[in-house]
């Protein structure tokens, strides 16, 4: 988690928002502090488009919006360009996490680096585990991945390009 002004340093308006914060380099969060509050203003960083990550609209960014916040819709924001692996439902620890989609947000080249272990022992500090680097081209709308398989079936089965056509 990190302030705004720590990832848009040239954006002059981020310096004074003290409840807006970046979870990663992809999330934007604007919690509700407030008890009864149904709707609060957003601003959205210049430099990028972000993306409702609820509705998938696709939004400018150095703007100030109002957005819709009941009490079960913490208002989020995906960065343009970013690529957001999901895990599949686990019931309890005992069960492994496998990768069920992966959300690509267009709009600017993106990466991530993707590790997986046996998520059960200390073999990772050791070397154990794989890393799939995936990569979006923006230009030629193409996902790529090089390194370990990091999910079964069809390469694009599991990947949604956000806003799509």
């Amino acid at each position: 988690m990190r302030a705004l002004f720590m990832d848009f340093p040239t954006d002059p308006k981020v310096a004074d928002i003290p409840d807006e914060y970046m979870y990663g380099p992809a999330f934007l969060v604007a919690p509700v502090t407030e008890q009864g509050v149904t709707h609060r203003t957003v601003y959205l960083p210049a430099g990028c488009d972000w993306y409702n990550y609820w509705t998938n609209e696709r939004l400018h960014g150095g703007q100030t919006i109002t957005v819709d916040a009941p009490i079960d819709t913490l208002p989020l924001f995906v960065r343009a360009g970013s690529i957001v692996p999901l895990g599949s439902e686990v019931q309890s620890a005992q069960q492994p996490q496998k990768i069920a989609s992966v959300r690509v947000y267009p709009g600017a080249d993106g990466s991530f680096s993707l590790f997986q272990d046996d998520g059960k022992t200390y073999a990772y500090e050791k070397g154990a585990g794989t890393i799939t680097k995936l990569t979006w081209n923006d230009a030629a709308r193409q996902l790529r991945h090089d390194g370990a398989a990091a999910w079964s079936g069809p390469d694009q089965s599991v990947v949604t390009v956000v806003g799509k056509e």
